[in-house]
């Protein structure tokens, strides 16, 4: 009796004793902020994704605007793909014609690589501003990399999407030795073959860096293209 009235005149007037926080409130506490931070990590790389899906459709869109000025200027459409050859010699592709590298070149450089000194008068470029570290070689390396300057040649540098993956470009008179992408056997216009079966087709690989084999490419669900619209 006398220690239980001894603790209470300890005891400070108008308080009551502190109650500790216990194991399981803090594994509680745990979980909720665990649970909250994987719920707004998703929601973050859900936009992420929507915001480089968005810049690259309208990166597609600068690029149909800047080769029209380039075919009214010139008289033609940029030669399809990548290469190891300046025009006036005969342009030579590498590999399957993946990427972009020779559309680069005929909107910055001209088809010689000199933008000072172009391979037409009739060149009035350069037709685009594209940031450097956004033009790479078929791995995605950055022409600005001091190992790319050295060792790629100019024609393999394509115009890169926002996955940092070559954007495809064929023009149509090279649908059939290149592997342009075919119209549906549903489609109404299956006697025309080609989507854009009288000028070019540009394609992004989408998220996932990849897409179908010829002649299905640029139809996976990710991809971005100037001839199919993604829901």
């Amino acid at each position: 009796m006398k220690s239980v009235i001894k603790n209470l005149q300890r005891r400070p007037a108008g308080k009551t004793p502190r109650r500790a926080v216990t194991l399981l409130e803090l594994m509680v506490v745990v979980v909720i902020i665990a649970i909250l931070s994987t719920i707004a990590v998703g929601i973050y790389t859900k936009e992420i994704q929507r915001a480089r899906y968005a810049r690259t459709r309208a990166e597609l869109r600068t690029l149909e605007i800047a080769i029209a000025q380039y075919q009214v200027d010139t008289g033609q459409l940029p030669p399809s793909g990548s290469g190891n050859t300046f025009a006036p010699a005969a342009l030579t592709l590498a590999g399957n014609a993946i990427g972009s590298g020779y559309l680069t070149m005929s909107l910055r450089t001209s088809l010689n690589g000199n933008l000072y000194v172009p391979l037409s008068t009739r060149w009035q470029g350069p037709y685009i501003d594209w940031d450097q570290n956004r033009i790479g070689d078929p791995n995605g390396t950055p022409v600005t990399d001091p190992a790319n300057l050295s060792t790629t040649f100019l024609g393999q540098f394509s115009f890169l999407d926002a996955w940092s993956t070559p954007i495809l470009y064929i023009r149509s008179d090279d649908y059939v030795a290149r592997g342009g992408t075919e119209l549906p056997s549903t489609s109404p216009f299956i006697a025309e073959t080609y989507y854009n079966p009288s000028t070019y087709q540009l394609i992004s690989f989408g998220a996932n860096r990849t897409t179908l084999a010829d002649p299905y490419r640029g139809t996976e669900v990710d991809d971005i293209t100037n001839f199919r619209s993604v829901e």
